[in-house]
Order: C-alpha cells, then sequence, then structure tokens
C-alpha cells in the first residue's frame, strides 16, 4: 500500500466508528479491541469506565493492520512518550498535518505563546481543506464523533507522526511467494508467445530440420538442461 492508502486506511476505521457511543454500548467493542494487545501497555486492561480516547486510537491502528507504526496507549502523555522516543513528535506551530497524524489537545492551553500543558484529549485527523482541520475522535462527549479546528489553532498541543512512509516502503519489497507467483505467470505469458519476425521462424524451421529442437515455446527463457540438449543435439551426440 503507498503512503496515502496506509494514512486512509487508519481514517476509514475511524470513520467506521462514528456514531459509537456509551449510550448504545458499542465503545465496547474499541476497549475490547484494545485490551487483546498481549502484553497490554503497562499491563493495564482498559475499563469501560476509564476515558478512552487514547484507547480508540491505538484500536484503530490494531484494526487497520497498522499496530507497528500506531503504538499502543491508554494514556495520552504516554502515548506521546512512545512518539518522541522515536523522533516522531511534532511540536511545531507551522506544521498542517494530513490525514492520519494523531493530534493531542490541552484544555487549559491560554491561546498565548508556545502550547507545552499536559495533553488532555487525542483524535486522528481525517481530512484538511483550506487551514480548517477535521478530527474523528473517540470519547468526545462520550461517543466518537467529529470535531473541527483551525491549522495551529488553541488547544493544539502537537502531533504524533505515525512512520507511513516507512511503512510503505516495507510494503514494496516482494516477498518470495510474490515473486513466485509473478515468475510462474511471467513463464506462462512467454510460454504461449509466437515467433512473429520472420529470422526468428527461419531459425525454428532450421532447428527442426536438424534435429536440434521441435520447435516449441520459442519465446521462453530455457534451462540450462534445455540449452545443453540442444547443444549436444547440434553435434550429433544426444543418443
Amino acid at each position: 500500500m503507498t503512503e496515502t492508502e496506509l494514512r486512509q486506511s487508519v481514517v476509514d476505521v475511524m470513520r467506521g466508528w462514528l456514531g459509537w457511543t456509551e449510550a448504545n454500548g458499542k465503545f465496547r467493542r474499541i476497549i475490547d479491541l484494545y485490551n487483546t494487545q498481549n502484553p497490554l501497555p503497562r499491563r493495564y486492561p482498559v475499563k469501560y469506565s476509564d476515558e478512552w480516547c487514547a484507547a480508540t486510537v491505538t484500536a484503530a491502528g490494531m484494526a487497520a493492520g497498522l499496530q507497528d507504526i500506531i503504538y499502543g496507549e491508554c494514556g495520552c502523555g504516554k502515548m506521546i512518550a512512545l512518539y518522541e522516543a522515536r523522533g516522531l513528535w511534532v511540536e511545531d506551530d507551522a506544521y498542517i498535518p494530513s490525514p492520519g497524524d494523531i493530534i493531542m489537545y490541552d484544555w487549559d492551553d491560554s491561546g498565548l505563546g508556545d502550547n507545552r500543558g499536559n495533553p488532555d484529549h487525542v483524535g486522528v485527523v481525517e481530512q484538511v481543506v483550506g487551514g480548517t482541520i477535521t478530527i474523528i475522535e473517540g470519547n468526545k462527549g462520550g461517543a466518537v464523533a467529529r470535531r473541527k479546528l483551525a491549522v495551529n489553532g488553541r488547544y493544539i498541543r502537537g502531533y504524533c507522526t505515525p512512520d507511513y512512509a516507512g511503512k510503505a516502503e516495507e510494503d514494496d519489497d516482494m516477498t518470495q511467494e510474490q515473486f513466485d507467483k509473478f515468475m510462474d505467470n511471467y513463464l506462462a505469458r512467454k510460454a504461449k508467445e509466437e515467433a512473429s519476425q520472420p529470422w526468428e521462424q527461419d531459425v525454428i524451421r532450421r532447428a527442426k530440420e536438424a534435429g536440434i529442437s521441435d520447435g516449441s515455446r520459442p519465446r521462453s527463457p530455457g534451462t540450462r538442461v534445455e540449452n545443453m540438449a540442444m547443444v549436444l543435439a547440434a553435434v550429433g551426440k544426444s543418443g
């Protein structure tokens, strides 16, 4: 998957959870998913009575299959520390986030100067249009819901930025199984190709007349054994 597709996969999970609330009980599925981690971050199973915004971000990463780059935590401060340790924490007023970035809030932000307070809440950036960020959050008024903020607006503490680009590069590496399938398809396609050039057809005719080859699979790569057999036939030692 490309970086854009990886980012979108997390956003799509969060969109799928919109409307899951404490009132309808669906939020429990998010916490249940979070609690399947083994080992659990800090060995703490999140309770249904706990704040669950960070657990939602973690669970979204799990549901998207990206738990290797979206680090598991149920606390905002501890989540920041995980990204900060990897150089993936951004605290820059000029930063414009991308979908899939993780936004941290501090509700005590005065709006004056650089906000360096303790983080209180977290969500996933859904999109940025013009100067407006749309975020999807768990535990927003007891629900998975959207919020809109201005870029570099008040209450933004900073961003955790999962390494989607690095993950995309890893995904580009071909596995042995993928390579074998590719080669099987390639060889099958070449085996069906006919010799179309006059000189190719002349070579095939002469080889058949000399008993060197039956003329089949003219465009297929030859194995060493096949090449040996044709050489021996050419020098009259095939038997």
